[in-house]
């Protein structure tokens, strides 16, 4: 994951987003996988937007499903939801993976940030 793929806001206080773009698989998991790891321990909140990927392959996937099981161990401490927003493909992977089912998600920013 280059330094232009992912970056982290902070739209208020107890909340982190980890916005993504570009292409998401094996070589960018680890980093992902980390980062997420660190900011769950840190913050209520934390939304991964995927509305500007182009790509994302299983173990992209995986990496947020790892992450919203590590936020279901925390006992209700933090919130973890994914923003899917316009990009076609991404939503349509997460739909037939059934990981649309599963993970708490949202279209946009705005709903993502206040519960979905």
């Amino acid at each position: 994951m280059l330094a232009d793929d992912v970056r982290t806001e902070h739209p208020r206080p107890g909340a982190a987003v980890v916005v993504l773009t570009g292409e998401h698989d094996v070589s960018t998991s680890p980093r992902l996988e980390s980062l997420l790891a660190s900011l769950l321990g840190a913050h209520d909140l934390v939304v991964v937007d995927l509305s500007e990927v182009e790509f994302l392959d299983s173990s992209a996937i995986n990496s947020l499903l790892d992450a919203k099981q590590a936020a279901s161990e925390q006992r209700h401490t933090c919130a973890f939801r994914v923003q899917v927003g316009t990009e076609a493909i991404v939503h349509r992977i997460l739909e037939i993976t059934g990981v649309l089912e599963v993970l708490d998600w949202a279209p946009t920013r705005e709903l993502a940030l206040d519960g979905g």
